[in-house]
Parts: C-alpha cells; structure tokens; sequence
C-alpha cells in the first residue's frame, strides 16, 4: 500500500522560502483544541508511564529552547543566474517584478542542544548559505547570514559549524552574545537547552513546535504513527523516521518533535502531500516526518567533532524479494535482496550483476532495511564479505567499501 502512496504522494522537505519582512505573529493551534481549553488542558499521560504533564506545562518548559532559523542571502549585483525563491504574498497582492538587489531567505526551525547556543536543525533549511559560500565567485558574490529567534522575540547572529547532507542534520552557533543579552552569565553563555527523550511508541502523543509558512512558535499535536519508516525516495535507506499526523508545513523543518515529556524524540523534516493542483501547494494532510531522535544523537555526536562525515558506498540499487520469488529460490520471505542495478560508480562493477540476490554480509542474514544500515555503519575501505545466490548457485563476494558522493 505504501509503495502505491508514493506513486500517487510527493514528498516535501518543509523549509518555508520567504522574503525578507515576511515573519509571521505567534500561535498555539493545536489538535486538541486552543491551549487553555478543558481539553486541551487534560493531563497527557505518555504511553511510556515516564509522567503526567498538561500540554500548557510541557509548551511553557520547551518553548524556550526552540527557534525560528532565519538564513539570508543578499545578492551584490543585478541577479546572477540563479534562481530566487517565490515570496509569500498576501491574498489579492498583485506580484512585484523582480528587482535588481533583492534579499531572500530561507526559513526553518531548530532548537538548542546545549547551553553554550549549540543548535540543531535540518541540512536543507541552510543549504543556500553553504551553497553560496562554497560556490560564490566574483563581484556578484553574494553573502549569506544566519540568525536565530527565540520566542522572546530575541535574534542573535549564528553559523554553520557543522553539517551533513546525507543525514540532513546541521549543527549552528551562536556567536554574538554580550553581556546586555538576556542569556549571559559571568561564567559562562546559558541557552535553555533541550532533553532527549527515548525511543517513541506507536500511539504515543506528539507534540510540534516550529515556525510553519512563517507563523513562529506554532504548536501543534498527535500521535506516533509508525517508527522507523524507511522513504527510500525521499532519503537513505539506512535513515530512520518517525510518522506522525500531528500538523507539520513547510517552516517546520529542523525543529523538535516532543514527546509527553517534553522531550525530543524526532527532528521534523519532510511532509508526504498529494499532488498539487494548478500549480497550488496541498500542504499538510497528517502524514509528517521527523528523523529518529535515536539516530540524529549519534550523527550529532559525530558532527560534533568538527569533522566531516564520510558514508561508505556499494553502489547498488536493490529491493526485497516478493513471496514467489523466495519461493521460487528456496529462500526465508523477509529476508535477502534482490539487485535491480549496479551503479557504475560504485565499488561492485565487475562483481555483482542484476538479479543475483544477497542472502549474507559478513555472514550476517540481511533484509532491505538491515542492509543498507549494516553498510552506512562500517567506514569506507572496510571489507566486507557478501553471500550471493546467482543461478541457483551460492557463492562470497569480497569487496571494499567506497565513499558515498554528495
């Protein structure tokens, strides 16, 4: 069923691309109802008995550590080639033509880690800054600035101190506080910081806050709908998601998905929406996506380190095995893949073909989901031992692991 959804979906990464003065005001819509409400204000008990806290409770703990990411490229010159984003416009605004310098930014969410102003938030919400300053040429450069807001409605200056584009996770500083900023402490910079939580349950409340299409600080609620979902379309297939129908739009990415708790469980990322009409975006209809809190910990952790992250890389392009075809190869169903293509660029030319199917890597039985994880988690040039049935025919193949490219 969800292979057939994917035909008839899109998926979206959710940053909101704005104009400059294009910020929205602040709300708390929410599933339940508006914040203050009997029900809205109805203890939420969370599935895993961690504690009892009322939705205002928990919003008022977190709110603080959330932020709106603003990321601003100002172009030099008369446009350079490249594509600007479309801004926002109010209902019966007429479009403006394009000017000669314009300052267009991207918008997402984040929200902070530690206490020093270390934040996190998705790859794809500062891409254009990364973009440029890699790219950037000549006296039609143009400048990227970053800056966050928190709900107090203070900004501070940040930048990209680490990032991946394969997980799509980034890590931002804040670099400019002084001693008239409200966090400052003598000793040492204190942001509220977030807790991660455990791994979700299905069914489990979820709570979002984020600034979608602009509108800071929106709250929203739901459940857990499925864990570690697997969008071979949308991202590796050794990324893990949490499903969730709680409201998730564009803006929304990089922010936190909360549990009852309170804590984080999930970064929000992509949205899965039917097919826009004339040219008109359906937005969200409660089928949201947030990297697993779980994983992003261990890429964070990694990225922390300053150094970039290399993936390894086979080259394959690979699907489970359907019921007859385990039947007919003798074979366990939910088990094995079978090879669909081999990259030319990969470190399998010459060595696997179309159709052999994978039973083993390092003598270990593998699936579609176990595959690709047991490959992202070895560095490259390890050696790895794949048992391969071609023909009817069991045999090894040894290889060593390559870089992934970008």
């Amino acid at each position: 069923m969800f292979n057939r959804c994917k035909k008839l979906f899109s998926y979206v990464v959710i940053a909101s691309l704005l104009f400059a003065g294009g910020c929205g005001t602040i709300t708390a819509g929410t599933a339940l109802g508006t914040i203050g409400s009997a029900a809205a204000t109805k203890a939420i008990t969370h599935a895993s008995g961690y504690g009892v806290q009322s939705p205002h409770s928990i919003i008022e703990r977190v709110m603080p550590s959330v932020v709106t990411i603003i990321a601003e490229v100002q172009r030099k010159g008369p446009n350079d080639g490249t594509r600007s984003p479309q801004r926002f416009r109010k209902p019966g605004e007429r479009p403006q033509r394009p000017q000669e310098q314009i300052t267009p930014y991207q918008s997402g969410s984040g929200f902070v880690i530690h206490e020093d102003g270390t934040i996190i938030t998705n790859f794809h919400v500062i891409a254009n800054i990364v973009r440029y300053s890699e790219t950037c040429r000549g006296e039609l450069c143009t400048d990227g600035t970053l800056h966050v807001m928190f709900s107090d409605d203070s900004i501070y200056k940040a930048e990209v101190f680490n990032y991946d584009k394969v997980s799509d996770i980034a890590i931002l500083k804040i670099i400019n506080v002084n001693k008239d900023d409200k966090f400052f402490d003598e000793d040492e910079k204190i942001f509220p910081a977030v807790k991660w939580g455990h791994k979700p349950r299905l069914g489990g409340h979820a709570i979002i806050i984020g600034s979608p299409i602009g509108l800071d600080f929106s709250v929203s609620f739901g459940i857990v709908s499925s864990i570690d979902r697997i969008i071979p379309k949308a991202a590796p297939p050794f990324v893990p998601f949490i499903q969730t129908d709680a409201a998730m739009n564009r803006g929304n990415s990089g922010g936190p998905l909360f549990d009852a708790d309170g804590e984080v469980i999930g970064i929000n990322t992509l949205i899965l929406t039917p097919p826009s009409r004339e040219g008109v975006d359906i937005g969200n209809v409660g089928l949201g996506f947030a990297i697993d809190g779980q994983y992003a910990q261990k890429i964070v952790k990694r990225l922390e380190s300053g150094k970039k992250i290399s993936w390894s890389y086979v080259g394959l392009h690979f699907r489970l095995l359907d019921m007859e075809e385990t039947k007919e190869n003798g074979l366990e169903f939910g088990s094995n893949v079978i090879i669909v293509k081999v990259s030319q660029d990969g470190v399998a030319v010459g060595e696997l073909r179309e159709n052999d199917i994978i039973t083993k890597m390092n003598d270990v039985v593998i699936s579609h989901k176990t595959f690709a994880t047991m490959i992202a988690s070895l560095e490259p040039g390890t050696k790895i031992t794949l048992e391969i049935l071609r023909d009817k025919k069991i045999m090894n193949v040894d290889l060593v692991l390559g870089y992934r490219p970008e």
